[in-house]
This record gives C-alpha cells, structure tokens and sequence, in this order.
C-alpha cells in the first residue's frame, strides 16, 4: 500500500491507495452483490471538454459481462440520464443521473421530482451574463441543472464559485454542488445516497451487498449510504473521504471491475459444484 496524506486539520485519516486484489479478496459465497458505478473519473478519463469524455471499450465490455453474471450495474452520474446512456452504448442499465435526481430504469420508468416551477431557462441565461468577462468559463445546460465548469482554466476557480453563490439565491429550489473543475446549480432534492437507497429499494434484491466506486466530492452522500449498509464505499485518488477503500486511479478501477468479473464467476461455479456437484459453465 502506498501512503498518500492527513487531512488538513491535522486529524489522522487513513488515507492508503489498496490494490484492486485487496478488496477483491473481502468478497464472500454468501452474499449478492450489486454494483453502483460513477461514471467521470470513475469510468471515464477527465478531459478538458466534458463533450469529448468517453468510457474505454475494455471498461464497457468488462460491464457486460458483470452484467451477464446477473449482476446488477446502476450508473449514479453527475451527468443526464440521455448523455449518461450515450457514454454506456449497448449497455442497458439504470441511470440515476444529475446526481441522483433523475433516475432511468427503463424507457417507460423514470422517477423525477417535480422541478415545474424552477424556471431554468431563467437560470441558464442569468449565468450566461454572469459569464461574459470569463469565456474560458464553459456552461453546460444538463436541463434540470446548469453546470459551471473551470477546467479550462481552473485559476477561475473562486469567479466561477462566486458567480453561482450570488444567483442562488434567486433560486431557493436550488443548491450548489461542487465537483472537480465544475460548480453548479442543481435542484435540492438531488442527492447520490438517497439515490441509491431509491435504486435498492425498488430493485428488491435479497441479502444484497452494494458497492459503490466514485471519485468526486458529489460522491460522499453515497458512500456515506453505502457504509450504513455495511457495504463497500471506493474512493478513486486523493482527497478526504467517508469511502472504506482508495484505488489510485481509474486504470485501478478497470483493473478491480476485471477481477471482480473473474471472483463473481468462480463464487458462482463452487456454488454450482457445491448444490449439484458439477461444473458451471459461465462464457
């Protein structure tokens, strides 16, 4: 294990990178398994423009295969439920997008809040001119939030915070979420962890054990969630957490879904030998 940090206020944190081996090896014959993945910086490498992210091919066909193991794979994205599918193609999951607020299970089953009274148009054009002496600050319109993102230039860091600290308060429907290189505007019933308790609760599976790989501040709420269900919280890189477990980096993540896919299906063959005293055969 690799030693990062403390936290700033001088309080001890463990705050140790393990290999993907290492979490690999807490999973037992016993439970079922259920697989909460975030998507950038989880799944899909940063960029400069959020448009030109992508989740490697590797990475979503290891997804299809958990998948076919009768593994249940939610993605809970800061992104929109449509732009999350897209960066997922052929991968028929459910999307618990903007944060948690918009959660897709099928093209017939959402379930949203009610959000007809938060005049996002409004909001969209108020940061518009906010924005005009900063044109390396980037707005993405996610339709029931507005994002603000610094990435371009991440000294504009504070401008983009306080941009959106002054127009919150003409929108109490709304609160500020901050990420990485991104503040924005998003309705307050958005939220990761009531998210997946919402996912948990309408799938019903028995004696589940969730897991949850995030990498963002956004994240928190969820593995917060995910440790009262005695689950497995993973942080991606540094930072201060609530998560049990730390992988380096989303080459790690990679790594920890293929190696998840591999201990699923052995669990599932010693079953298989175990009830009927032959060999399961998983493609």
């Amino acid at each position: 294990m690799n030693s990062q940090s403390t936290i700033s206020d001088g309080r001890e944190k463990n705050t140790y990178f393990v290999t993907p081996d290492d979490i690999i090896k807490t999973l037992s014959l016993d439970k079922n398994y259920c697989l909460f993945l975030d998507i950038d910086g989880t799944l899909a490498p940063f960029q400069i423009n959020p448009e030109q992210s992508f989740i490697p091919n590797t990475t979503l066909e290891t997804i299809k295969k958990i998948i076919k193991l009768n593994i249940p794979v939610i993605a809970v994205t800061g992104r929109d439920v449509d732009t999350a599918c897209k960066l997922l193609p052929s991968i028929e999951i459910p999307v618990a997008g903007l944060h948690g607020l918009d959660i897709y299970f099928s093209s017939d089953h959402y379930i949203r809040p009610d959000l007809s009274s938060i005049n996002f148009k409004k909001l969209k054009q108020d940061i518009i001119n906010s924005c005009e002496k900063y044109p390396k600050l980037l707005i993405e319109d996610k339709g029931y939030s507005i994002a603000l993102h610094y990435r371009k230039n991440p000294n504009l860091e504070n401008v983009a915070i306080n941009i959106m600290h002054q127009i919150n308060p003409d929108y109490p429907q709304l609160k500020i979420n901050r990420g990485k290189f991104v503040v924005e505007l998003i309705p307050n019933q958005a939220d990761k962890g009531r998210a997946i308790e919402t996912i948990l609760n309408h799938l019903d599976l028995p004696a589940v054990l969730p897991i949850f790989i995030g990498d963002d501040l956004t994240d928190e709420s969820g593995f917060t969630y995910i440790n009262q269900q005695s689950g497995l919280s993973i942080k991606v890189g540094p930072g201060e957490t609530q998560a049990k477990y730390r992988l380096k980096d989303i080459d790690n993540v990679l790594d920890f879904l293929l190696l998840f896919q591999n201990r699923i299906k052995s669990l599932y063959v010693k079953n298989s030998q175990n009830q009927n005293g032959e060999k399961l055969c998983l493609n």
